[in-house]
């Protein structure tokens, strides 16, 4: 089952968020709490295999843990790559990574402007949606940080029907 969810799609945490407004492209959207686990190694490039090995069963009480999406990959920062756990380990606590560069955190609930695109991400297309998203929040005043992340919902083995967010942080009303 969890290569299967690798291989044709993820384990949608489909109530990881509620819609609270959309101006123009973007969607203003208040984000659940939730679990995570994250890997950054400056030296290596292999931040999904490290994640995938964690929920695979590389965690010291060897668990399995079906893969969620979307996969964020931070664009600030230490630029880490972040896998949200099941909805269940808000209550349960996350088995000890055997890899002690995978960090378990908890993100507070919070307030995100998130636009959405489809087909493969790249820096190019993530660049333009990042500006296409900055122009949006200036243009109707709404303020942000500077904590830009890429949301990936699909295998990279999905070829139609993909689909990717910029996401970002409100610290206005709106």
């Amino acid at each position: 089952m969890l290569i299967s969810n690798y291989l044709f799609g993820q384990n949608r945490n489909s109530t990881h968020y509620k819609l609270l407004k959309t101006v123009e492209n973007v969607e203003i959207r208040e984000y659940n709490e939730s679990m995570n686990i994250s890997y950054y190694d400056e030296s290596s490039e292999n931040y999904f295999q490290k994640l995938a090995n964690y929920i695979f069963g590389g965690n010291e009480q060897n668990q399995k843990i079906s893969m969620t999406s979307p996969v964020t990959m931070r664009q600030y920062g230490d630029k880490e790559m972040i896998f949200r756990l099941p909805n269940n380990f808000m209550i349960d606590k996350a088995p000890t990574p055997e890899n002690k560069q995978i960090k378990i955190f908890k993100i507070e609930s919070n307030i995100k402007a998130t636009i959405k695109y489809s087909g493969y991400s790249n820096q190019s297309i993530e660049k333009k949606k990042t500006k296409e998203l900055i122009d949006t929040l200036n243009k109707n005043n709404i303020k942000f940080k500077e904590d830009f992340e890429v949301d990936v919902y699909n295998s990279p083995f999905q070829f139609i029907n993909r689909r990717n967010e910029i996401t970002v942080s409100i610290i206005s009303d709106f």
